[in-house]
């Protein structure tokens, strides 16, 4: 699936001049700013506003939340993936393609504190995976993006982990799993007709439950914002 049309250049900085004239994203007051966020997304794919709300420039390198990160190797068309253990000790992931796996991810608590992983108190199942993911999609699907990328949780940056806070799915089951996948997948809604289609794709339980809904209703607010924008 192909996530957003080649921009020029002309257009993205006058797309990033309305995204800093909006003063709808913390910490973005330079059009230049913005650019670059937009440039960086472009490279990896994605659209002007998913840039602008989900990548972060840390150190240098692209970093993005983990649930985005989910949702691009889900969208992707050719790989999956399915978290087959999370808990406050261990997060482990299968990457699937073509329904085979490929390649396993975990990350455990020790390597965690090893590695200098911050709130780790407050939010372990989420950092967990967040490192499970990232390390996964740079060992078994490199291709998803054209560049390596990188949790904010990777870099030692703690503002970003409301990225993934609904990454919080319940250990060894199944429906779980799939509705972690379903609400991380809304994030590449950039329209109504995006939404619509995506819960049609949906069984009806994940479609009826209550984070799903407020998910969706979120991502709907964010888009019919950029509408406005544009």
């Amino acid at each position: 699936m192909e996530i957003v049309k080649h921009t020029p250049q002309p257009e993205k900085m006058e797309m990033a001049k309305m995204f800093v004239e909006s003063k709808m994203f913390d910490g973005i007051s330079q059009v230049a700013q913005a650019f670059v966020k937009i440039q960086a997304g472009a490279e990896i794919g994605l659209s002007p506003f998913a840039s602008m709300s989900g990548i972060h420039i840390i150190k240098g390198k692209v970093s993005i939340g983990a649930g985005l990160m989910a949702g691009c190797v889900k969208g992707s068309g050719k790989y999956d993936y399915l978290v087959t253990k999370m808990d406050e000790a261990i997060c482990t992931i299968d990457f699937l393609q073509g329904g085979k796996v490929i390649g396993t991810s975990s990350f455990t608590i020790a390597e965690a504190k090893k590695a200098g992983t911050q709130n780790l108190d407050k939010f372990p199942r989420n950092m967990l995976f967040a490192r499970a993911m990232s390390n996964g999609v740079k060992w078994f699907t490199p291709d998803v993006f054209t560049m390596p990328v990188y949790t904010p949780e990777e870099m030692g940056d703690v503002c970003f982990v409301e990225d993934v806070q609904h990454e919080v799915v319940e250990p060894d089951t199944l429906q779980a799993e799939e509705l972690a996948s379903a609400i991380a997948g809304l994030e590449l809604a950039n329209s109504k007709k995006d939404l619509t289609d995506f819960k049609k794709t949906l069984p009806a339980y994940i479609v009826s439950d209550a984070s799903f809904t407020a998910a969706g209703k979120a991502r709907y607010e964010v888009i019919m914002a950029e509408t406005v924008i544009k």
